[in-house]
Order: structure tokens, then C-alpha cells, then sequence
């Protein structure tokens, strides 16, 4: 009768018959089916329960002894982890043994070969000695080494320096570097060989139209003067008169613009040597406001272009620094040098010679003057060639450069040029233009 008003289902799964409305409950594997509905009777459940009482009897020991197999297995594999664990640990240490033996081994019979007798005290001192003289070779050696690698920084292989151009060792000042003024005179030569472009042409005032050589006294006189008053370096007018005439060998100027040339080639010169550079408005104001601003940026910038922004060149007054020093003058002798080379500034002329021809020839203006017996020193071939064997330059281009200084030092007083006249004329620069001017 319990079977039939059962109806079949899932596993564990719960289901309401349409009918009754009764719950239907999985209970075994043998799909056995028990109904608690209020209609049924309670001795068929207690019956119902008493067939489950047996079945879980039998199924719960079973699971207990699974149980129990799975926990001797774990057990078992623990112990045998920490058997392996310590087998691994024994082997390591008896290999560290080993190697530590065996490194004392070798230490033993070292120490055993290299024990010595004690050297005696004679040993000693002989065995210092020999170390302090192969010190001092090796740094004697490493001297020399150095200072021909300073050397090949600065000069090719191919060439060979003379390092005897001067000999400056006694003069006692701090501020000369002995050590490498030859190298940076013999640099100063070889720039001079390759030059500036564009190079300046004292022939350009034949294509000038509307100045001349007149004009251009003038406007270097003045600059000479603004110089001075301004208290610039002597680099500063060499550059400027040096930029003047390479800019009119290439272009044309008119007369309104000369002065405009000189304002700008002047603030170009001192953007290179100054640290206090004048302003626009400055320049300006000693034109007597002749210009205005953007004129004279606008001149700056056809400058530069024109001359493609290469300015430094070696003049004369770096070359005749380092004559003074090797001929030993006195600074009224430096004094008189560099007056004639700044009013040979006022001379188109000045741009037929290198700047080292015009040293010497200054060198040897002074030193005759001055009635020196080593006169004929200042015409040698060291000072103003780099090739002896090649007579570019000779005595003959001195001696010539020298009769072109001395005819306008002799005649400026009777020409409107008194720049450097009154520079020089003062106690400051040992009054050189008036003992000049006297004898």
C-alpha cells in the first residue's frame, strides 16, 4: 500500500504531489520512499523507522574505518618527509666536512713551502734601496710619458714643435705659464697661417665709392678715442678695426652709414672680450643720437652674415705680449710698442701684414730706439715663421712694415689724428708718444 501512492523522483529531491499534497523523502540506496503525511498511520513510520536504524548501522562503522585508513596514511607520509629531511641535512654537513678539510690541507703545505728564514737587517735596507730606485725611474718615466702625451694634444705628429722660442725661467711671476707659453705660441702661428675668412684686403678703399682713406682715419681716431674713455680691452679695438676692414673689402658703404659700421663692429668686439658690456642706447648716445635702435640691429645682423660670425684672429698685441717677456722690456718699452702698433691701426696698411710681422717690427722699432745690442734678434725666423726652411717672410718684410710705422708715428703731429697722442701722453703710459715726439 506505501508504494503505490508513491511516485517516483530525483535523489534528495523534494517534490509536491498535486493530489495530496504529500512530501516525498529519499532515504536509501534502494530507492525506498517514506511518506509523512498526517493521513498515514504511526505505526507503518515507526516500521519505516526501524528499517533506517538497521541501514545506518550498517553504513556508519565503515565510514569510520575508511576514516581511520586516511589518517594512517597521512601519518605515515609525514614520517617519511622528516626521514628524507634529515638524510638530506646529514649529506650536506659531511660535504661541508670534507671541503673544509681539504682547504686546510692546502694552507698547510703553502705555509709549509713558503716558510723561509728570517732575512737579516742588511737584507732588508739592501731590498728598500732597490725599491726606492725603481720608484723613482718609474716616475722619472712617467713624467716624460705625460708630457709628451700634453704635447700631442695640441700638435700633430707630423709637425715639430721648437719648444725654445723664449726662455722664461727668470722671471718670478705667477700669472706667466711657463710651462706651456711655447705651445701657445706656436699655436698662435699656426692660426695665423690658416687665417680668417673672409681675410681683409688693404687695396679694398680703390672699390670703395663714396669713402676714402681719410674717412677711415677719422672713424678709427674716434674709435681709438671711445676706446679709451670707455676703459675697453686692448682686444677689443684690434677686433673692431680687424672687423671694419673685412667687412668693407667685401661690401659697399655709404658715408651716412660708415659711422653705423664702426658703432656695431665695435659692440660685436666687445660681446666677445667684455664682461661689462654698454647697451644699445649707449652706442647711440655717442653718435649724438645720429641712428636709431633698430638701424643699428639691423647693421649687427648684415655683420655677422657677412662675415659668417668668425671674428678671433691672433693680433699683433698677443704676439708682442710674449716678445716683451723674452726680450725682457720694461713697461716703458711695452708702452712704446703698443703705440705703434695702435696708431699703425689709422693706416689701411695695417691689413697688408700679419699680425706677428707687425709685432716684430714693433719689437724692433723699440729695441732700436731704446739703442738694445740684440736688435737683430727681433727679425729672426722663430718668431714670425713656423716652417724655417721656408722663407715666407723674411727680414726684408720686417724692415719694411717697421719704415711704414715709423712715417706715420713721425708725421702724426701734423695731421688731426691726436687719439693716441693724448693716450700715451700721460704718466700712466709712461709718457711714451711725448719722448717720441722729442727725440
Amino acid at each position: 500500500m506505501f508504494r503505490k501512492h508513491v511516485k517516483s523522483t530525483t535523489s534528495r529531491d523534494i517534490k509536491i504531489n498535486s493530489v495530496n499534497h504529500s512530501y516525498y523523502f529519499k532515504y536509501s540506496k534502494d530507492n525506498k520512499y517514506y511518506n509523512k503525511s498526517e493521513d498515514k498511520s504511526k505505526d507503518k513510520i515507526k516500521e519505516v523507522e526501524k528499517e533506517m536504524k538497521k541501514e545506518n548501522n550498517t553504513i556508519i562503522p565503515v565510514q569510520r574505518a575508511n576514516r581511520d585508513i586516511g589518517k594512517n596514511e597521512r601519518k605515515i607520509r609525514v614520517v617519511q618527509a622528516e626521514k628524507k629531511e634529515k638524510n638530506n641535512k646529514d649529506n650536506n654537513e659531511n660535504k661541508e666536512n670534507k671541503n673544509t678539510e681539504n682547504i686546510l690541507e692546502k694552507k698547510e703545505t703553502k705555509t709549509k713551502k713558503e716558510i723561509k728564514p728570517k732575512p737579516e737587517i742588511k737584507d732588508l735596507k739592501e731590498d728598500e734601496n732597490k725599491e726606492n730606485m725603481t720608484n723613482k725611474a718609474y716616475l722619472e718615466n712617467k713624467e716624460n710619458i705625460d708630457v709628451k702625451e700634453m704635447k700631442k694634444e695640441f700638435l700633430d705628429e707630423d709637425d715639430k714643435i721648437r719648444v725654445n722660442y723664449f726662455n722664461i725661467s727668470n722671471i718670478n711671476n705667477i700669472q706667466i705659464p711657463k710651462e706651456y707659453i711655447n705651445i701657445i705660441y706656436y699655436n698662435l702661428l699656426k692660426e695665423e697661417e690658416k687665417g680668417i675668412s673672409p681675410m681683409a684686403d688693404y687695396t679694398y678703399m680703390s672699390r670703395q665709392k663714396e669713402i676714402n682713406d681719410k674717412m677711415r682715419s677719422i672713424l678709427v681716431d674716434w674709435i681709438i678715442d671711445v676706446h679709451f674713455k670707455f676703459g675697453f680691452t686692448d682686444e677689443t679695438l684690434f677686433m673692431t678695426i680687424s672687423i671694419i676692414d673685412r667687412y668693407l673689402s667685401i661690401c659697399q658703404i655709404t658715408r651716412t652709414n660708415f659711422q653705423l659700421l664702426g658703432i656695431t663692429a665695435l659692440m660685436i668686439a666687445c660681446k666677445h672680450e667684455e664682461i661689462d658690456l654698454p647697451k644699445i642706447d649707449d652706442f647711440i648716445y655717442i653718435t649724438d643720437n645720429a641712428y636709431v635702435k633698430k638701424e643699428v640691429i639691423k647693421m649687427e645682423e648684415d655683420v655677422l652674415y657677412k662675415l659668417n660670425f668668425s671674428f678671433l684672429y691672433p693680433s699683433p698685441i698677443k704676439f708682442f705680449e710674449y716678445l716683451s717677456l723674452h726680450f725682457g722690456f720694461s713697461k716703458k718699452h711695452h708702452m712704446m710698442g703698443k703705440y705703434l702698433m695702435e696708431s699703425f691701426l689709422l693706416d689701411v696698411k695695417n691689413a697688408k701684414y700679419k699680425p706677428s710681422i707687425i709685432s716684430c717690427a714693433c719689437a724692433y722699432i723699440v729695441m732700436k730706439f731704446f739703442k738694445m745690442p740684440n736688435y737683430h734678434d727681433s727679425y729672426n725666423k722663430i718668431f714670425y715663421n713656423l716652417d724655417e726652411t721656408v722663407e715666407k717672410f723674411s727680414e726684408h718684410n720686417i724692415k719694411e712694415c717697421a719704415k711704414d710705422i715709423c712715417l706715420l708715428v713721425d708725421n702724426i703731429n701734423k695731421t688731426n689724428y691726436q687719439a693716441c697722442l693724448k693716450k700715451y701722453s700721460k704718466p700712466e703710459q709712461e709718457k711714451v708718444s711725448v719722448i717720441i715726439m722729442n727725440n
